[in-house]
């Protein structure tokens, strides 16, 4: 008995879980943020506040990042999508 090899993936199915797996991500990120923002900013300004809010001060790299994977997605990867 031989295996059945799995389907391959079409460029616009895979361009689809491309384009939600993105979604996802950018979603958790954005509730990271906000409630990384909130638990940080009101904090009282000890010891835990000094420590933690490395975690949200300098995202701006980070938002850089997804601010180009979002035009990737959107022109590069979505126009597979339709095919």
């Amino acid at each position: 008995m031989s295996a059945i090899p799995p389907r391959p993936i079409s460029d616009a199915v895979r361009a689809r879980k491309i384009a939600a797996a993105f979604e996802a991500f950018s979603e958790a990120y954005d509730k990271y943020v906000e409630d990384m923002d909130h638990l940080i900013s009101t904090a009282d300004d000890g010891s835990l506040y000094r420590k933690a809010r490395c975690l949200i001060v300098g995202l701006d790299d980070v938002a850089i990042f997804m601010r180009r994977a979002k035009h990737v997605v959107e022109w590069s990867v979505w126009p597979f999508t339709r095919t």
